[in-house]
């Protein structure tokens, strides 16, 4: 019996098993350590009956090369005879990734959040605060100004995430998705399951880390440059400081999430903690039992973490709500208290009339668009629950 040919294999070992996986295709699954040993052994040339007989010399029990072949095969690990050899594509960024990311960066990096900090504290004039937010009179230049800046600040947090992982060798890409009623960009990672754990913690950080120094770069902007770009920096960096915040709201599946789980030892927690928290408030009168899902894809860890992390998920609602209190209630107060002088007091054809008409317009297309969306995740998921139960 001949060989079987494989694709360039990653192996790296877990709390629960090894993660095997193609960079290329960024296919990965978890093997017990036996199937992993296995499968090294068909990778580096062994044929199937060799090894069969190598594992059953090893765990003293027989296995069904057939079906863990067909397993393999689906994962795209076996390499078939029509296949061309697994390449993948030249890793632009690396040498940018690697200098970002060097001691000598490190330095210039602390040397920014040094400055900030001590801006901070001897001009309390550019701390953050929600009036910041409003440099100009005009509510409209405002909200338009600020959705613009989002483009590059969230770029620039991106980038970094980007680099941090080129400089691994890990292929990245960006993507958009969804958190609660919020678009948001994201980079795939998925490459990191590729290389040991202790170096995935630097790119899962690397964005909040961008935020970091854009955050300090704009208030030393805002205390020690030109007087007419004071207020749009502190504007800008308060939106920031926004986005630093949300990054601890670990049930959204932040960056923060990644660095958590990859602590625990965990792949599935989120989903499991879902499940968990579902199946708890289906014992209410009215409430359905959860869809648990490919519980398959759950470790050990997962299952043993998961009340903990309910917990953290609770208590980040409640973060989350608080926050919400403290900062955002008060930036929409801010909005109320500019909109209603101009709409009540202001004339037809003046400006600070329509500038509040056209301000206000632009608030409720933004609810509108959330509810649209909100709406259509809804019954995508609903036509796919659907679609399960009538599945055979």
């Amino acid at each position: 019996m001949t060989a079987v040919e494989f694709h360039p294999l990653t192996f790296v070992d877990e709390p629960d098993g090894v993660v095997v996986g193609r960079s290329d295709t960024q296919s990965y699954a978890v093997l017990p350590d036996d199937g992993a040993a296995l499968l090294r052994r068909l990778a580096s040339g062994m044929t199937l009956e060799e090894a069969a007989q190598w594992y059953h010399t090893e765990f003293g029990e027989s296995v069904d090369m057939t079906d863990f072949l067909d397993t393999l095969r689906e994962l795209g690990f076996v390499r078939e005879g029509t296949d061309d050899p697994a390449r993948l594509p030249p890793l632009r960024l690396r040498r940018l990734g690697a200098w970002a990311f060097s001691p000598a960066a490190w330095a210039g990096y602390a040397a920014l959040v040094t400055a900030c900090l001590v801006m901070l504290v001897t001009h309390p004039g550019v701390r953050p605060h929600t009036d910041n937010v409003f440099f100009s009179p005009s509510l409209v230049v405002v909200q338009v100004s600020l959705a613009l800046a989002q483009v590059p600040a969230v770029s620039w947090h991106e980038f970094f995430h980007v680099l941090a992982g080129r400089r691994l060798g890990v292929p990245t890409r960006l993507s958009m998705s969804r958190r609660l009623y919020f678009l948001v960009v994201e980079t795939d990672l998925d490459g990191l399951y590729g290389v040991p754990r202790r170096k995935r913690y630097v790119p899962f950080l690397a964005g909040m880390l961008a935020d970091v120094l854009l955050f300090s770069a704009l208030t030393l902007l805002a205390g020690s440059g030109p007087s007419w770009a004071a207020g749009p920096a502190l504007a800008v960096a308060y939106t920031i400081l926004f986005r630093l915040v949300w990054q601890f709201y670990f049930f959204l599946r932040t960056d923060l999430y990644y660095v958590f789980t990859t602590l625990l030892g965990c792949s599935a927690l989120h989903e499991a903690t879902s499940v968990y928290l579902r199946t708890k408030l289906s014992r209410l009168p009215g409430v359905r039992p959860p869809d648990r899902g490919d519980v398959s894809a759950w470790s050990p860890r997962d299952r043993l973490m998961a009340p903990w992390f309910a917990l953290v998920t609770v208590c980040g609602v409640g973060f989350l709500l608080a926050t919400a209190a403290l900062a955002v209630v008060p930036l929409l107060w801010g909005f109320a208290t500019r909109l209603g002088p101009q709409l009540a007091h202001g004339t037809a054809g003046g400006a600070g009339f329509w500038d509040a008409i056209v301000s206000l317009a632009l608030f409720f297309t933004d609810f509108a668009l959330l509810v649209v969306v909100s709406r259509r995740e809804a019954a995508r998921r609903g036509t796919h629950s659907r679609s399960k139960e009538t599945t055979p």
